[in-house]
């Protein structure tokens, strides 16, 4: 590995320096890291801008549900949890409202027809997992049976609902257990009392006129404020000590860019799931434009974002994984064997962001050669 230039850190593998220089460009002043996994090997490691070092970590924002539904696959794996399986089985709540021919793949591939509570949410109440889950297992669907549409937040308590009631266990928990502590990955769901991950943490923060991909439309669909801003909470407030201590599994996952990577790889290349399983996880299951903002959608059946819309998951056909809010993304190329992780601390809007596209393009060339 060779080391990168002052002003930045970390190193890359013999020939995988164009990564480096797509990084530096890319990153400029501000805070951010990328890595990357091939065949198992770590090939990339770096990070640059003011308050950024080896060990950093920030909130991954959406990139969490990709480790959600890693750990989803899990249970899947192990005949906890079946995909095919009408909620109301697991839940039998949630058969309310007419929801009770609702698949486990419709909650987790964002076609419950649940993107927002409807009932006003206090800031207090988001880490009352038990009460949301009961709220949305009330509520009548806010679309039509099977149209997708991104559950932004409650996305998370959904699939945290099922875990509990699969397994006993919160979601966090299983990351923690089958993935975070067996790979050695600084990587959690929220930040546990005494988390060494809490003193390496970087705050995000978002650039001047930073706005929501949901909200760039010239006239946003006014169902978008439930899904997004009910509490209404400045998109930094997940940095906030009171909401990191909580589990929110579709937002408040905290990790370094390293770790992601090579949780990635892991799943890429074997040893974290069965093959089978990961072809499982990366089929498509729902698809199609949002019903509330037309943006074209592709999801695995655990909740893996696909290759195939505006997300950035960079060239490869098979791409698979989860993206966040402000130019995080994060995900595997299972033909090449290869995990990557770009995390930033920098949020900027979706239109305005090019980052982590330049960097990957430039690991998919180095892979390629």
């Amino acid at each position: 590995m060779t080391a990168v230039e002052a002003g930045a850190g970390g190193s890359v593998a013999p020939g995988f320096e164009a990564v480096r220089a797509a990084f530096l460009q890319a990153a400029g002043a501000a805070p951010c890291a990328f890595a990357a996994v091939v065949d198992g090997a770590l090939v990339a490691d770096l990070w640059a801008g003011a308050g950024w070092e080896a060990a950093t970590t920030t909130v991954l924002y959406s990139g969490t549900k990709g480790v959600a539904a890693t750990a989803l696959l899990t249970l899947v794996e192990r005949g906890e949890l079946d995909l095919d399986a009408p909620v109301c089985r697991l839940w039998p709540e949630f058969a309310a409202s007419g929801k009770s021919a609702l698949t486990v793949t419709d909650v987790l591939a964002h076609a419950a027809g649940l993107p927002a509570v409807e009932r006003p949410l206090r800031r207090e109440d988001l880490g009352e997992q038990a009460q949301l889950a009961a709220a949305l297992a009330a509520q009548a669907p806010m679309l039509p049976a099977g149209a997708v549409a991104y559950h932004a937040v409650t996305w998370g308590w959904l699939a945290a609902e099922l875990v509990l009631r699969a397994t006993g266990r919160t979601l966090g928990t299983i990351v923690r257990e089958r993935l975070a502590d067996p790979l050695g990955l600084e990587l959690g769901i929220g930040l546990r009392p005494g988390d060494p991950a809490a003193r390496s943490l970087l705050r995000t923060r978002p650039a001047a006129g930073y706005r929501l991909s949901a909200f760039m439309a010239d006239a946003p669909d006014p169902r978008l404020t439930l899904v997004y801003a009910n509490p209404p909470l400045a998109i930094d407030s997940w940095c906030d000590a009171d909401l990191l201590a909580i589990e929110a599994p579709a937002v408040n996952g905290v990790a370094t860019a390293r770790a992601m990577a090579l949780l990635y790889g892991r799943i890429a290349g074997g040893g974290v799931l069965a093959p089978e399983t990961v072809r499982r996880g990366r089929e498509v299951a729902r698809a199609g434009p949002d019903a509330l903002t037309g943006r074209p959608l592709r999801y695995g059946p655990t909740g893996y974002e696909l290759h195939g819309t505006p997300s950035e998951l960079g060239p490869a056909a098979d791409a698979f994984g989860h993206t966040g809010a402000g130019g995080g993304s994060h995900g595997a190329w299972p033909a090449l064997r290869t995990g990557f992780s770009f995390l930033t601390a920098d949020l900027r809007s979706q239109d305005a962001d090019r980052r982590a596209a330049s960097v990957l393009a430039a690991l998919h060339a180095a892979v390629l050669v």
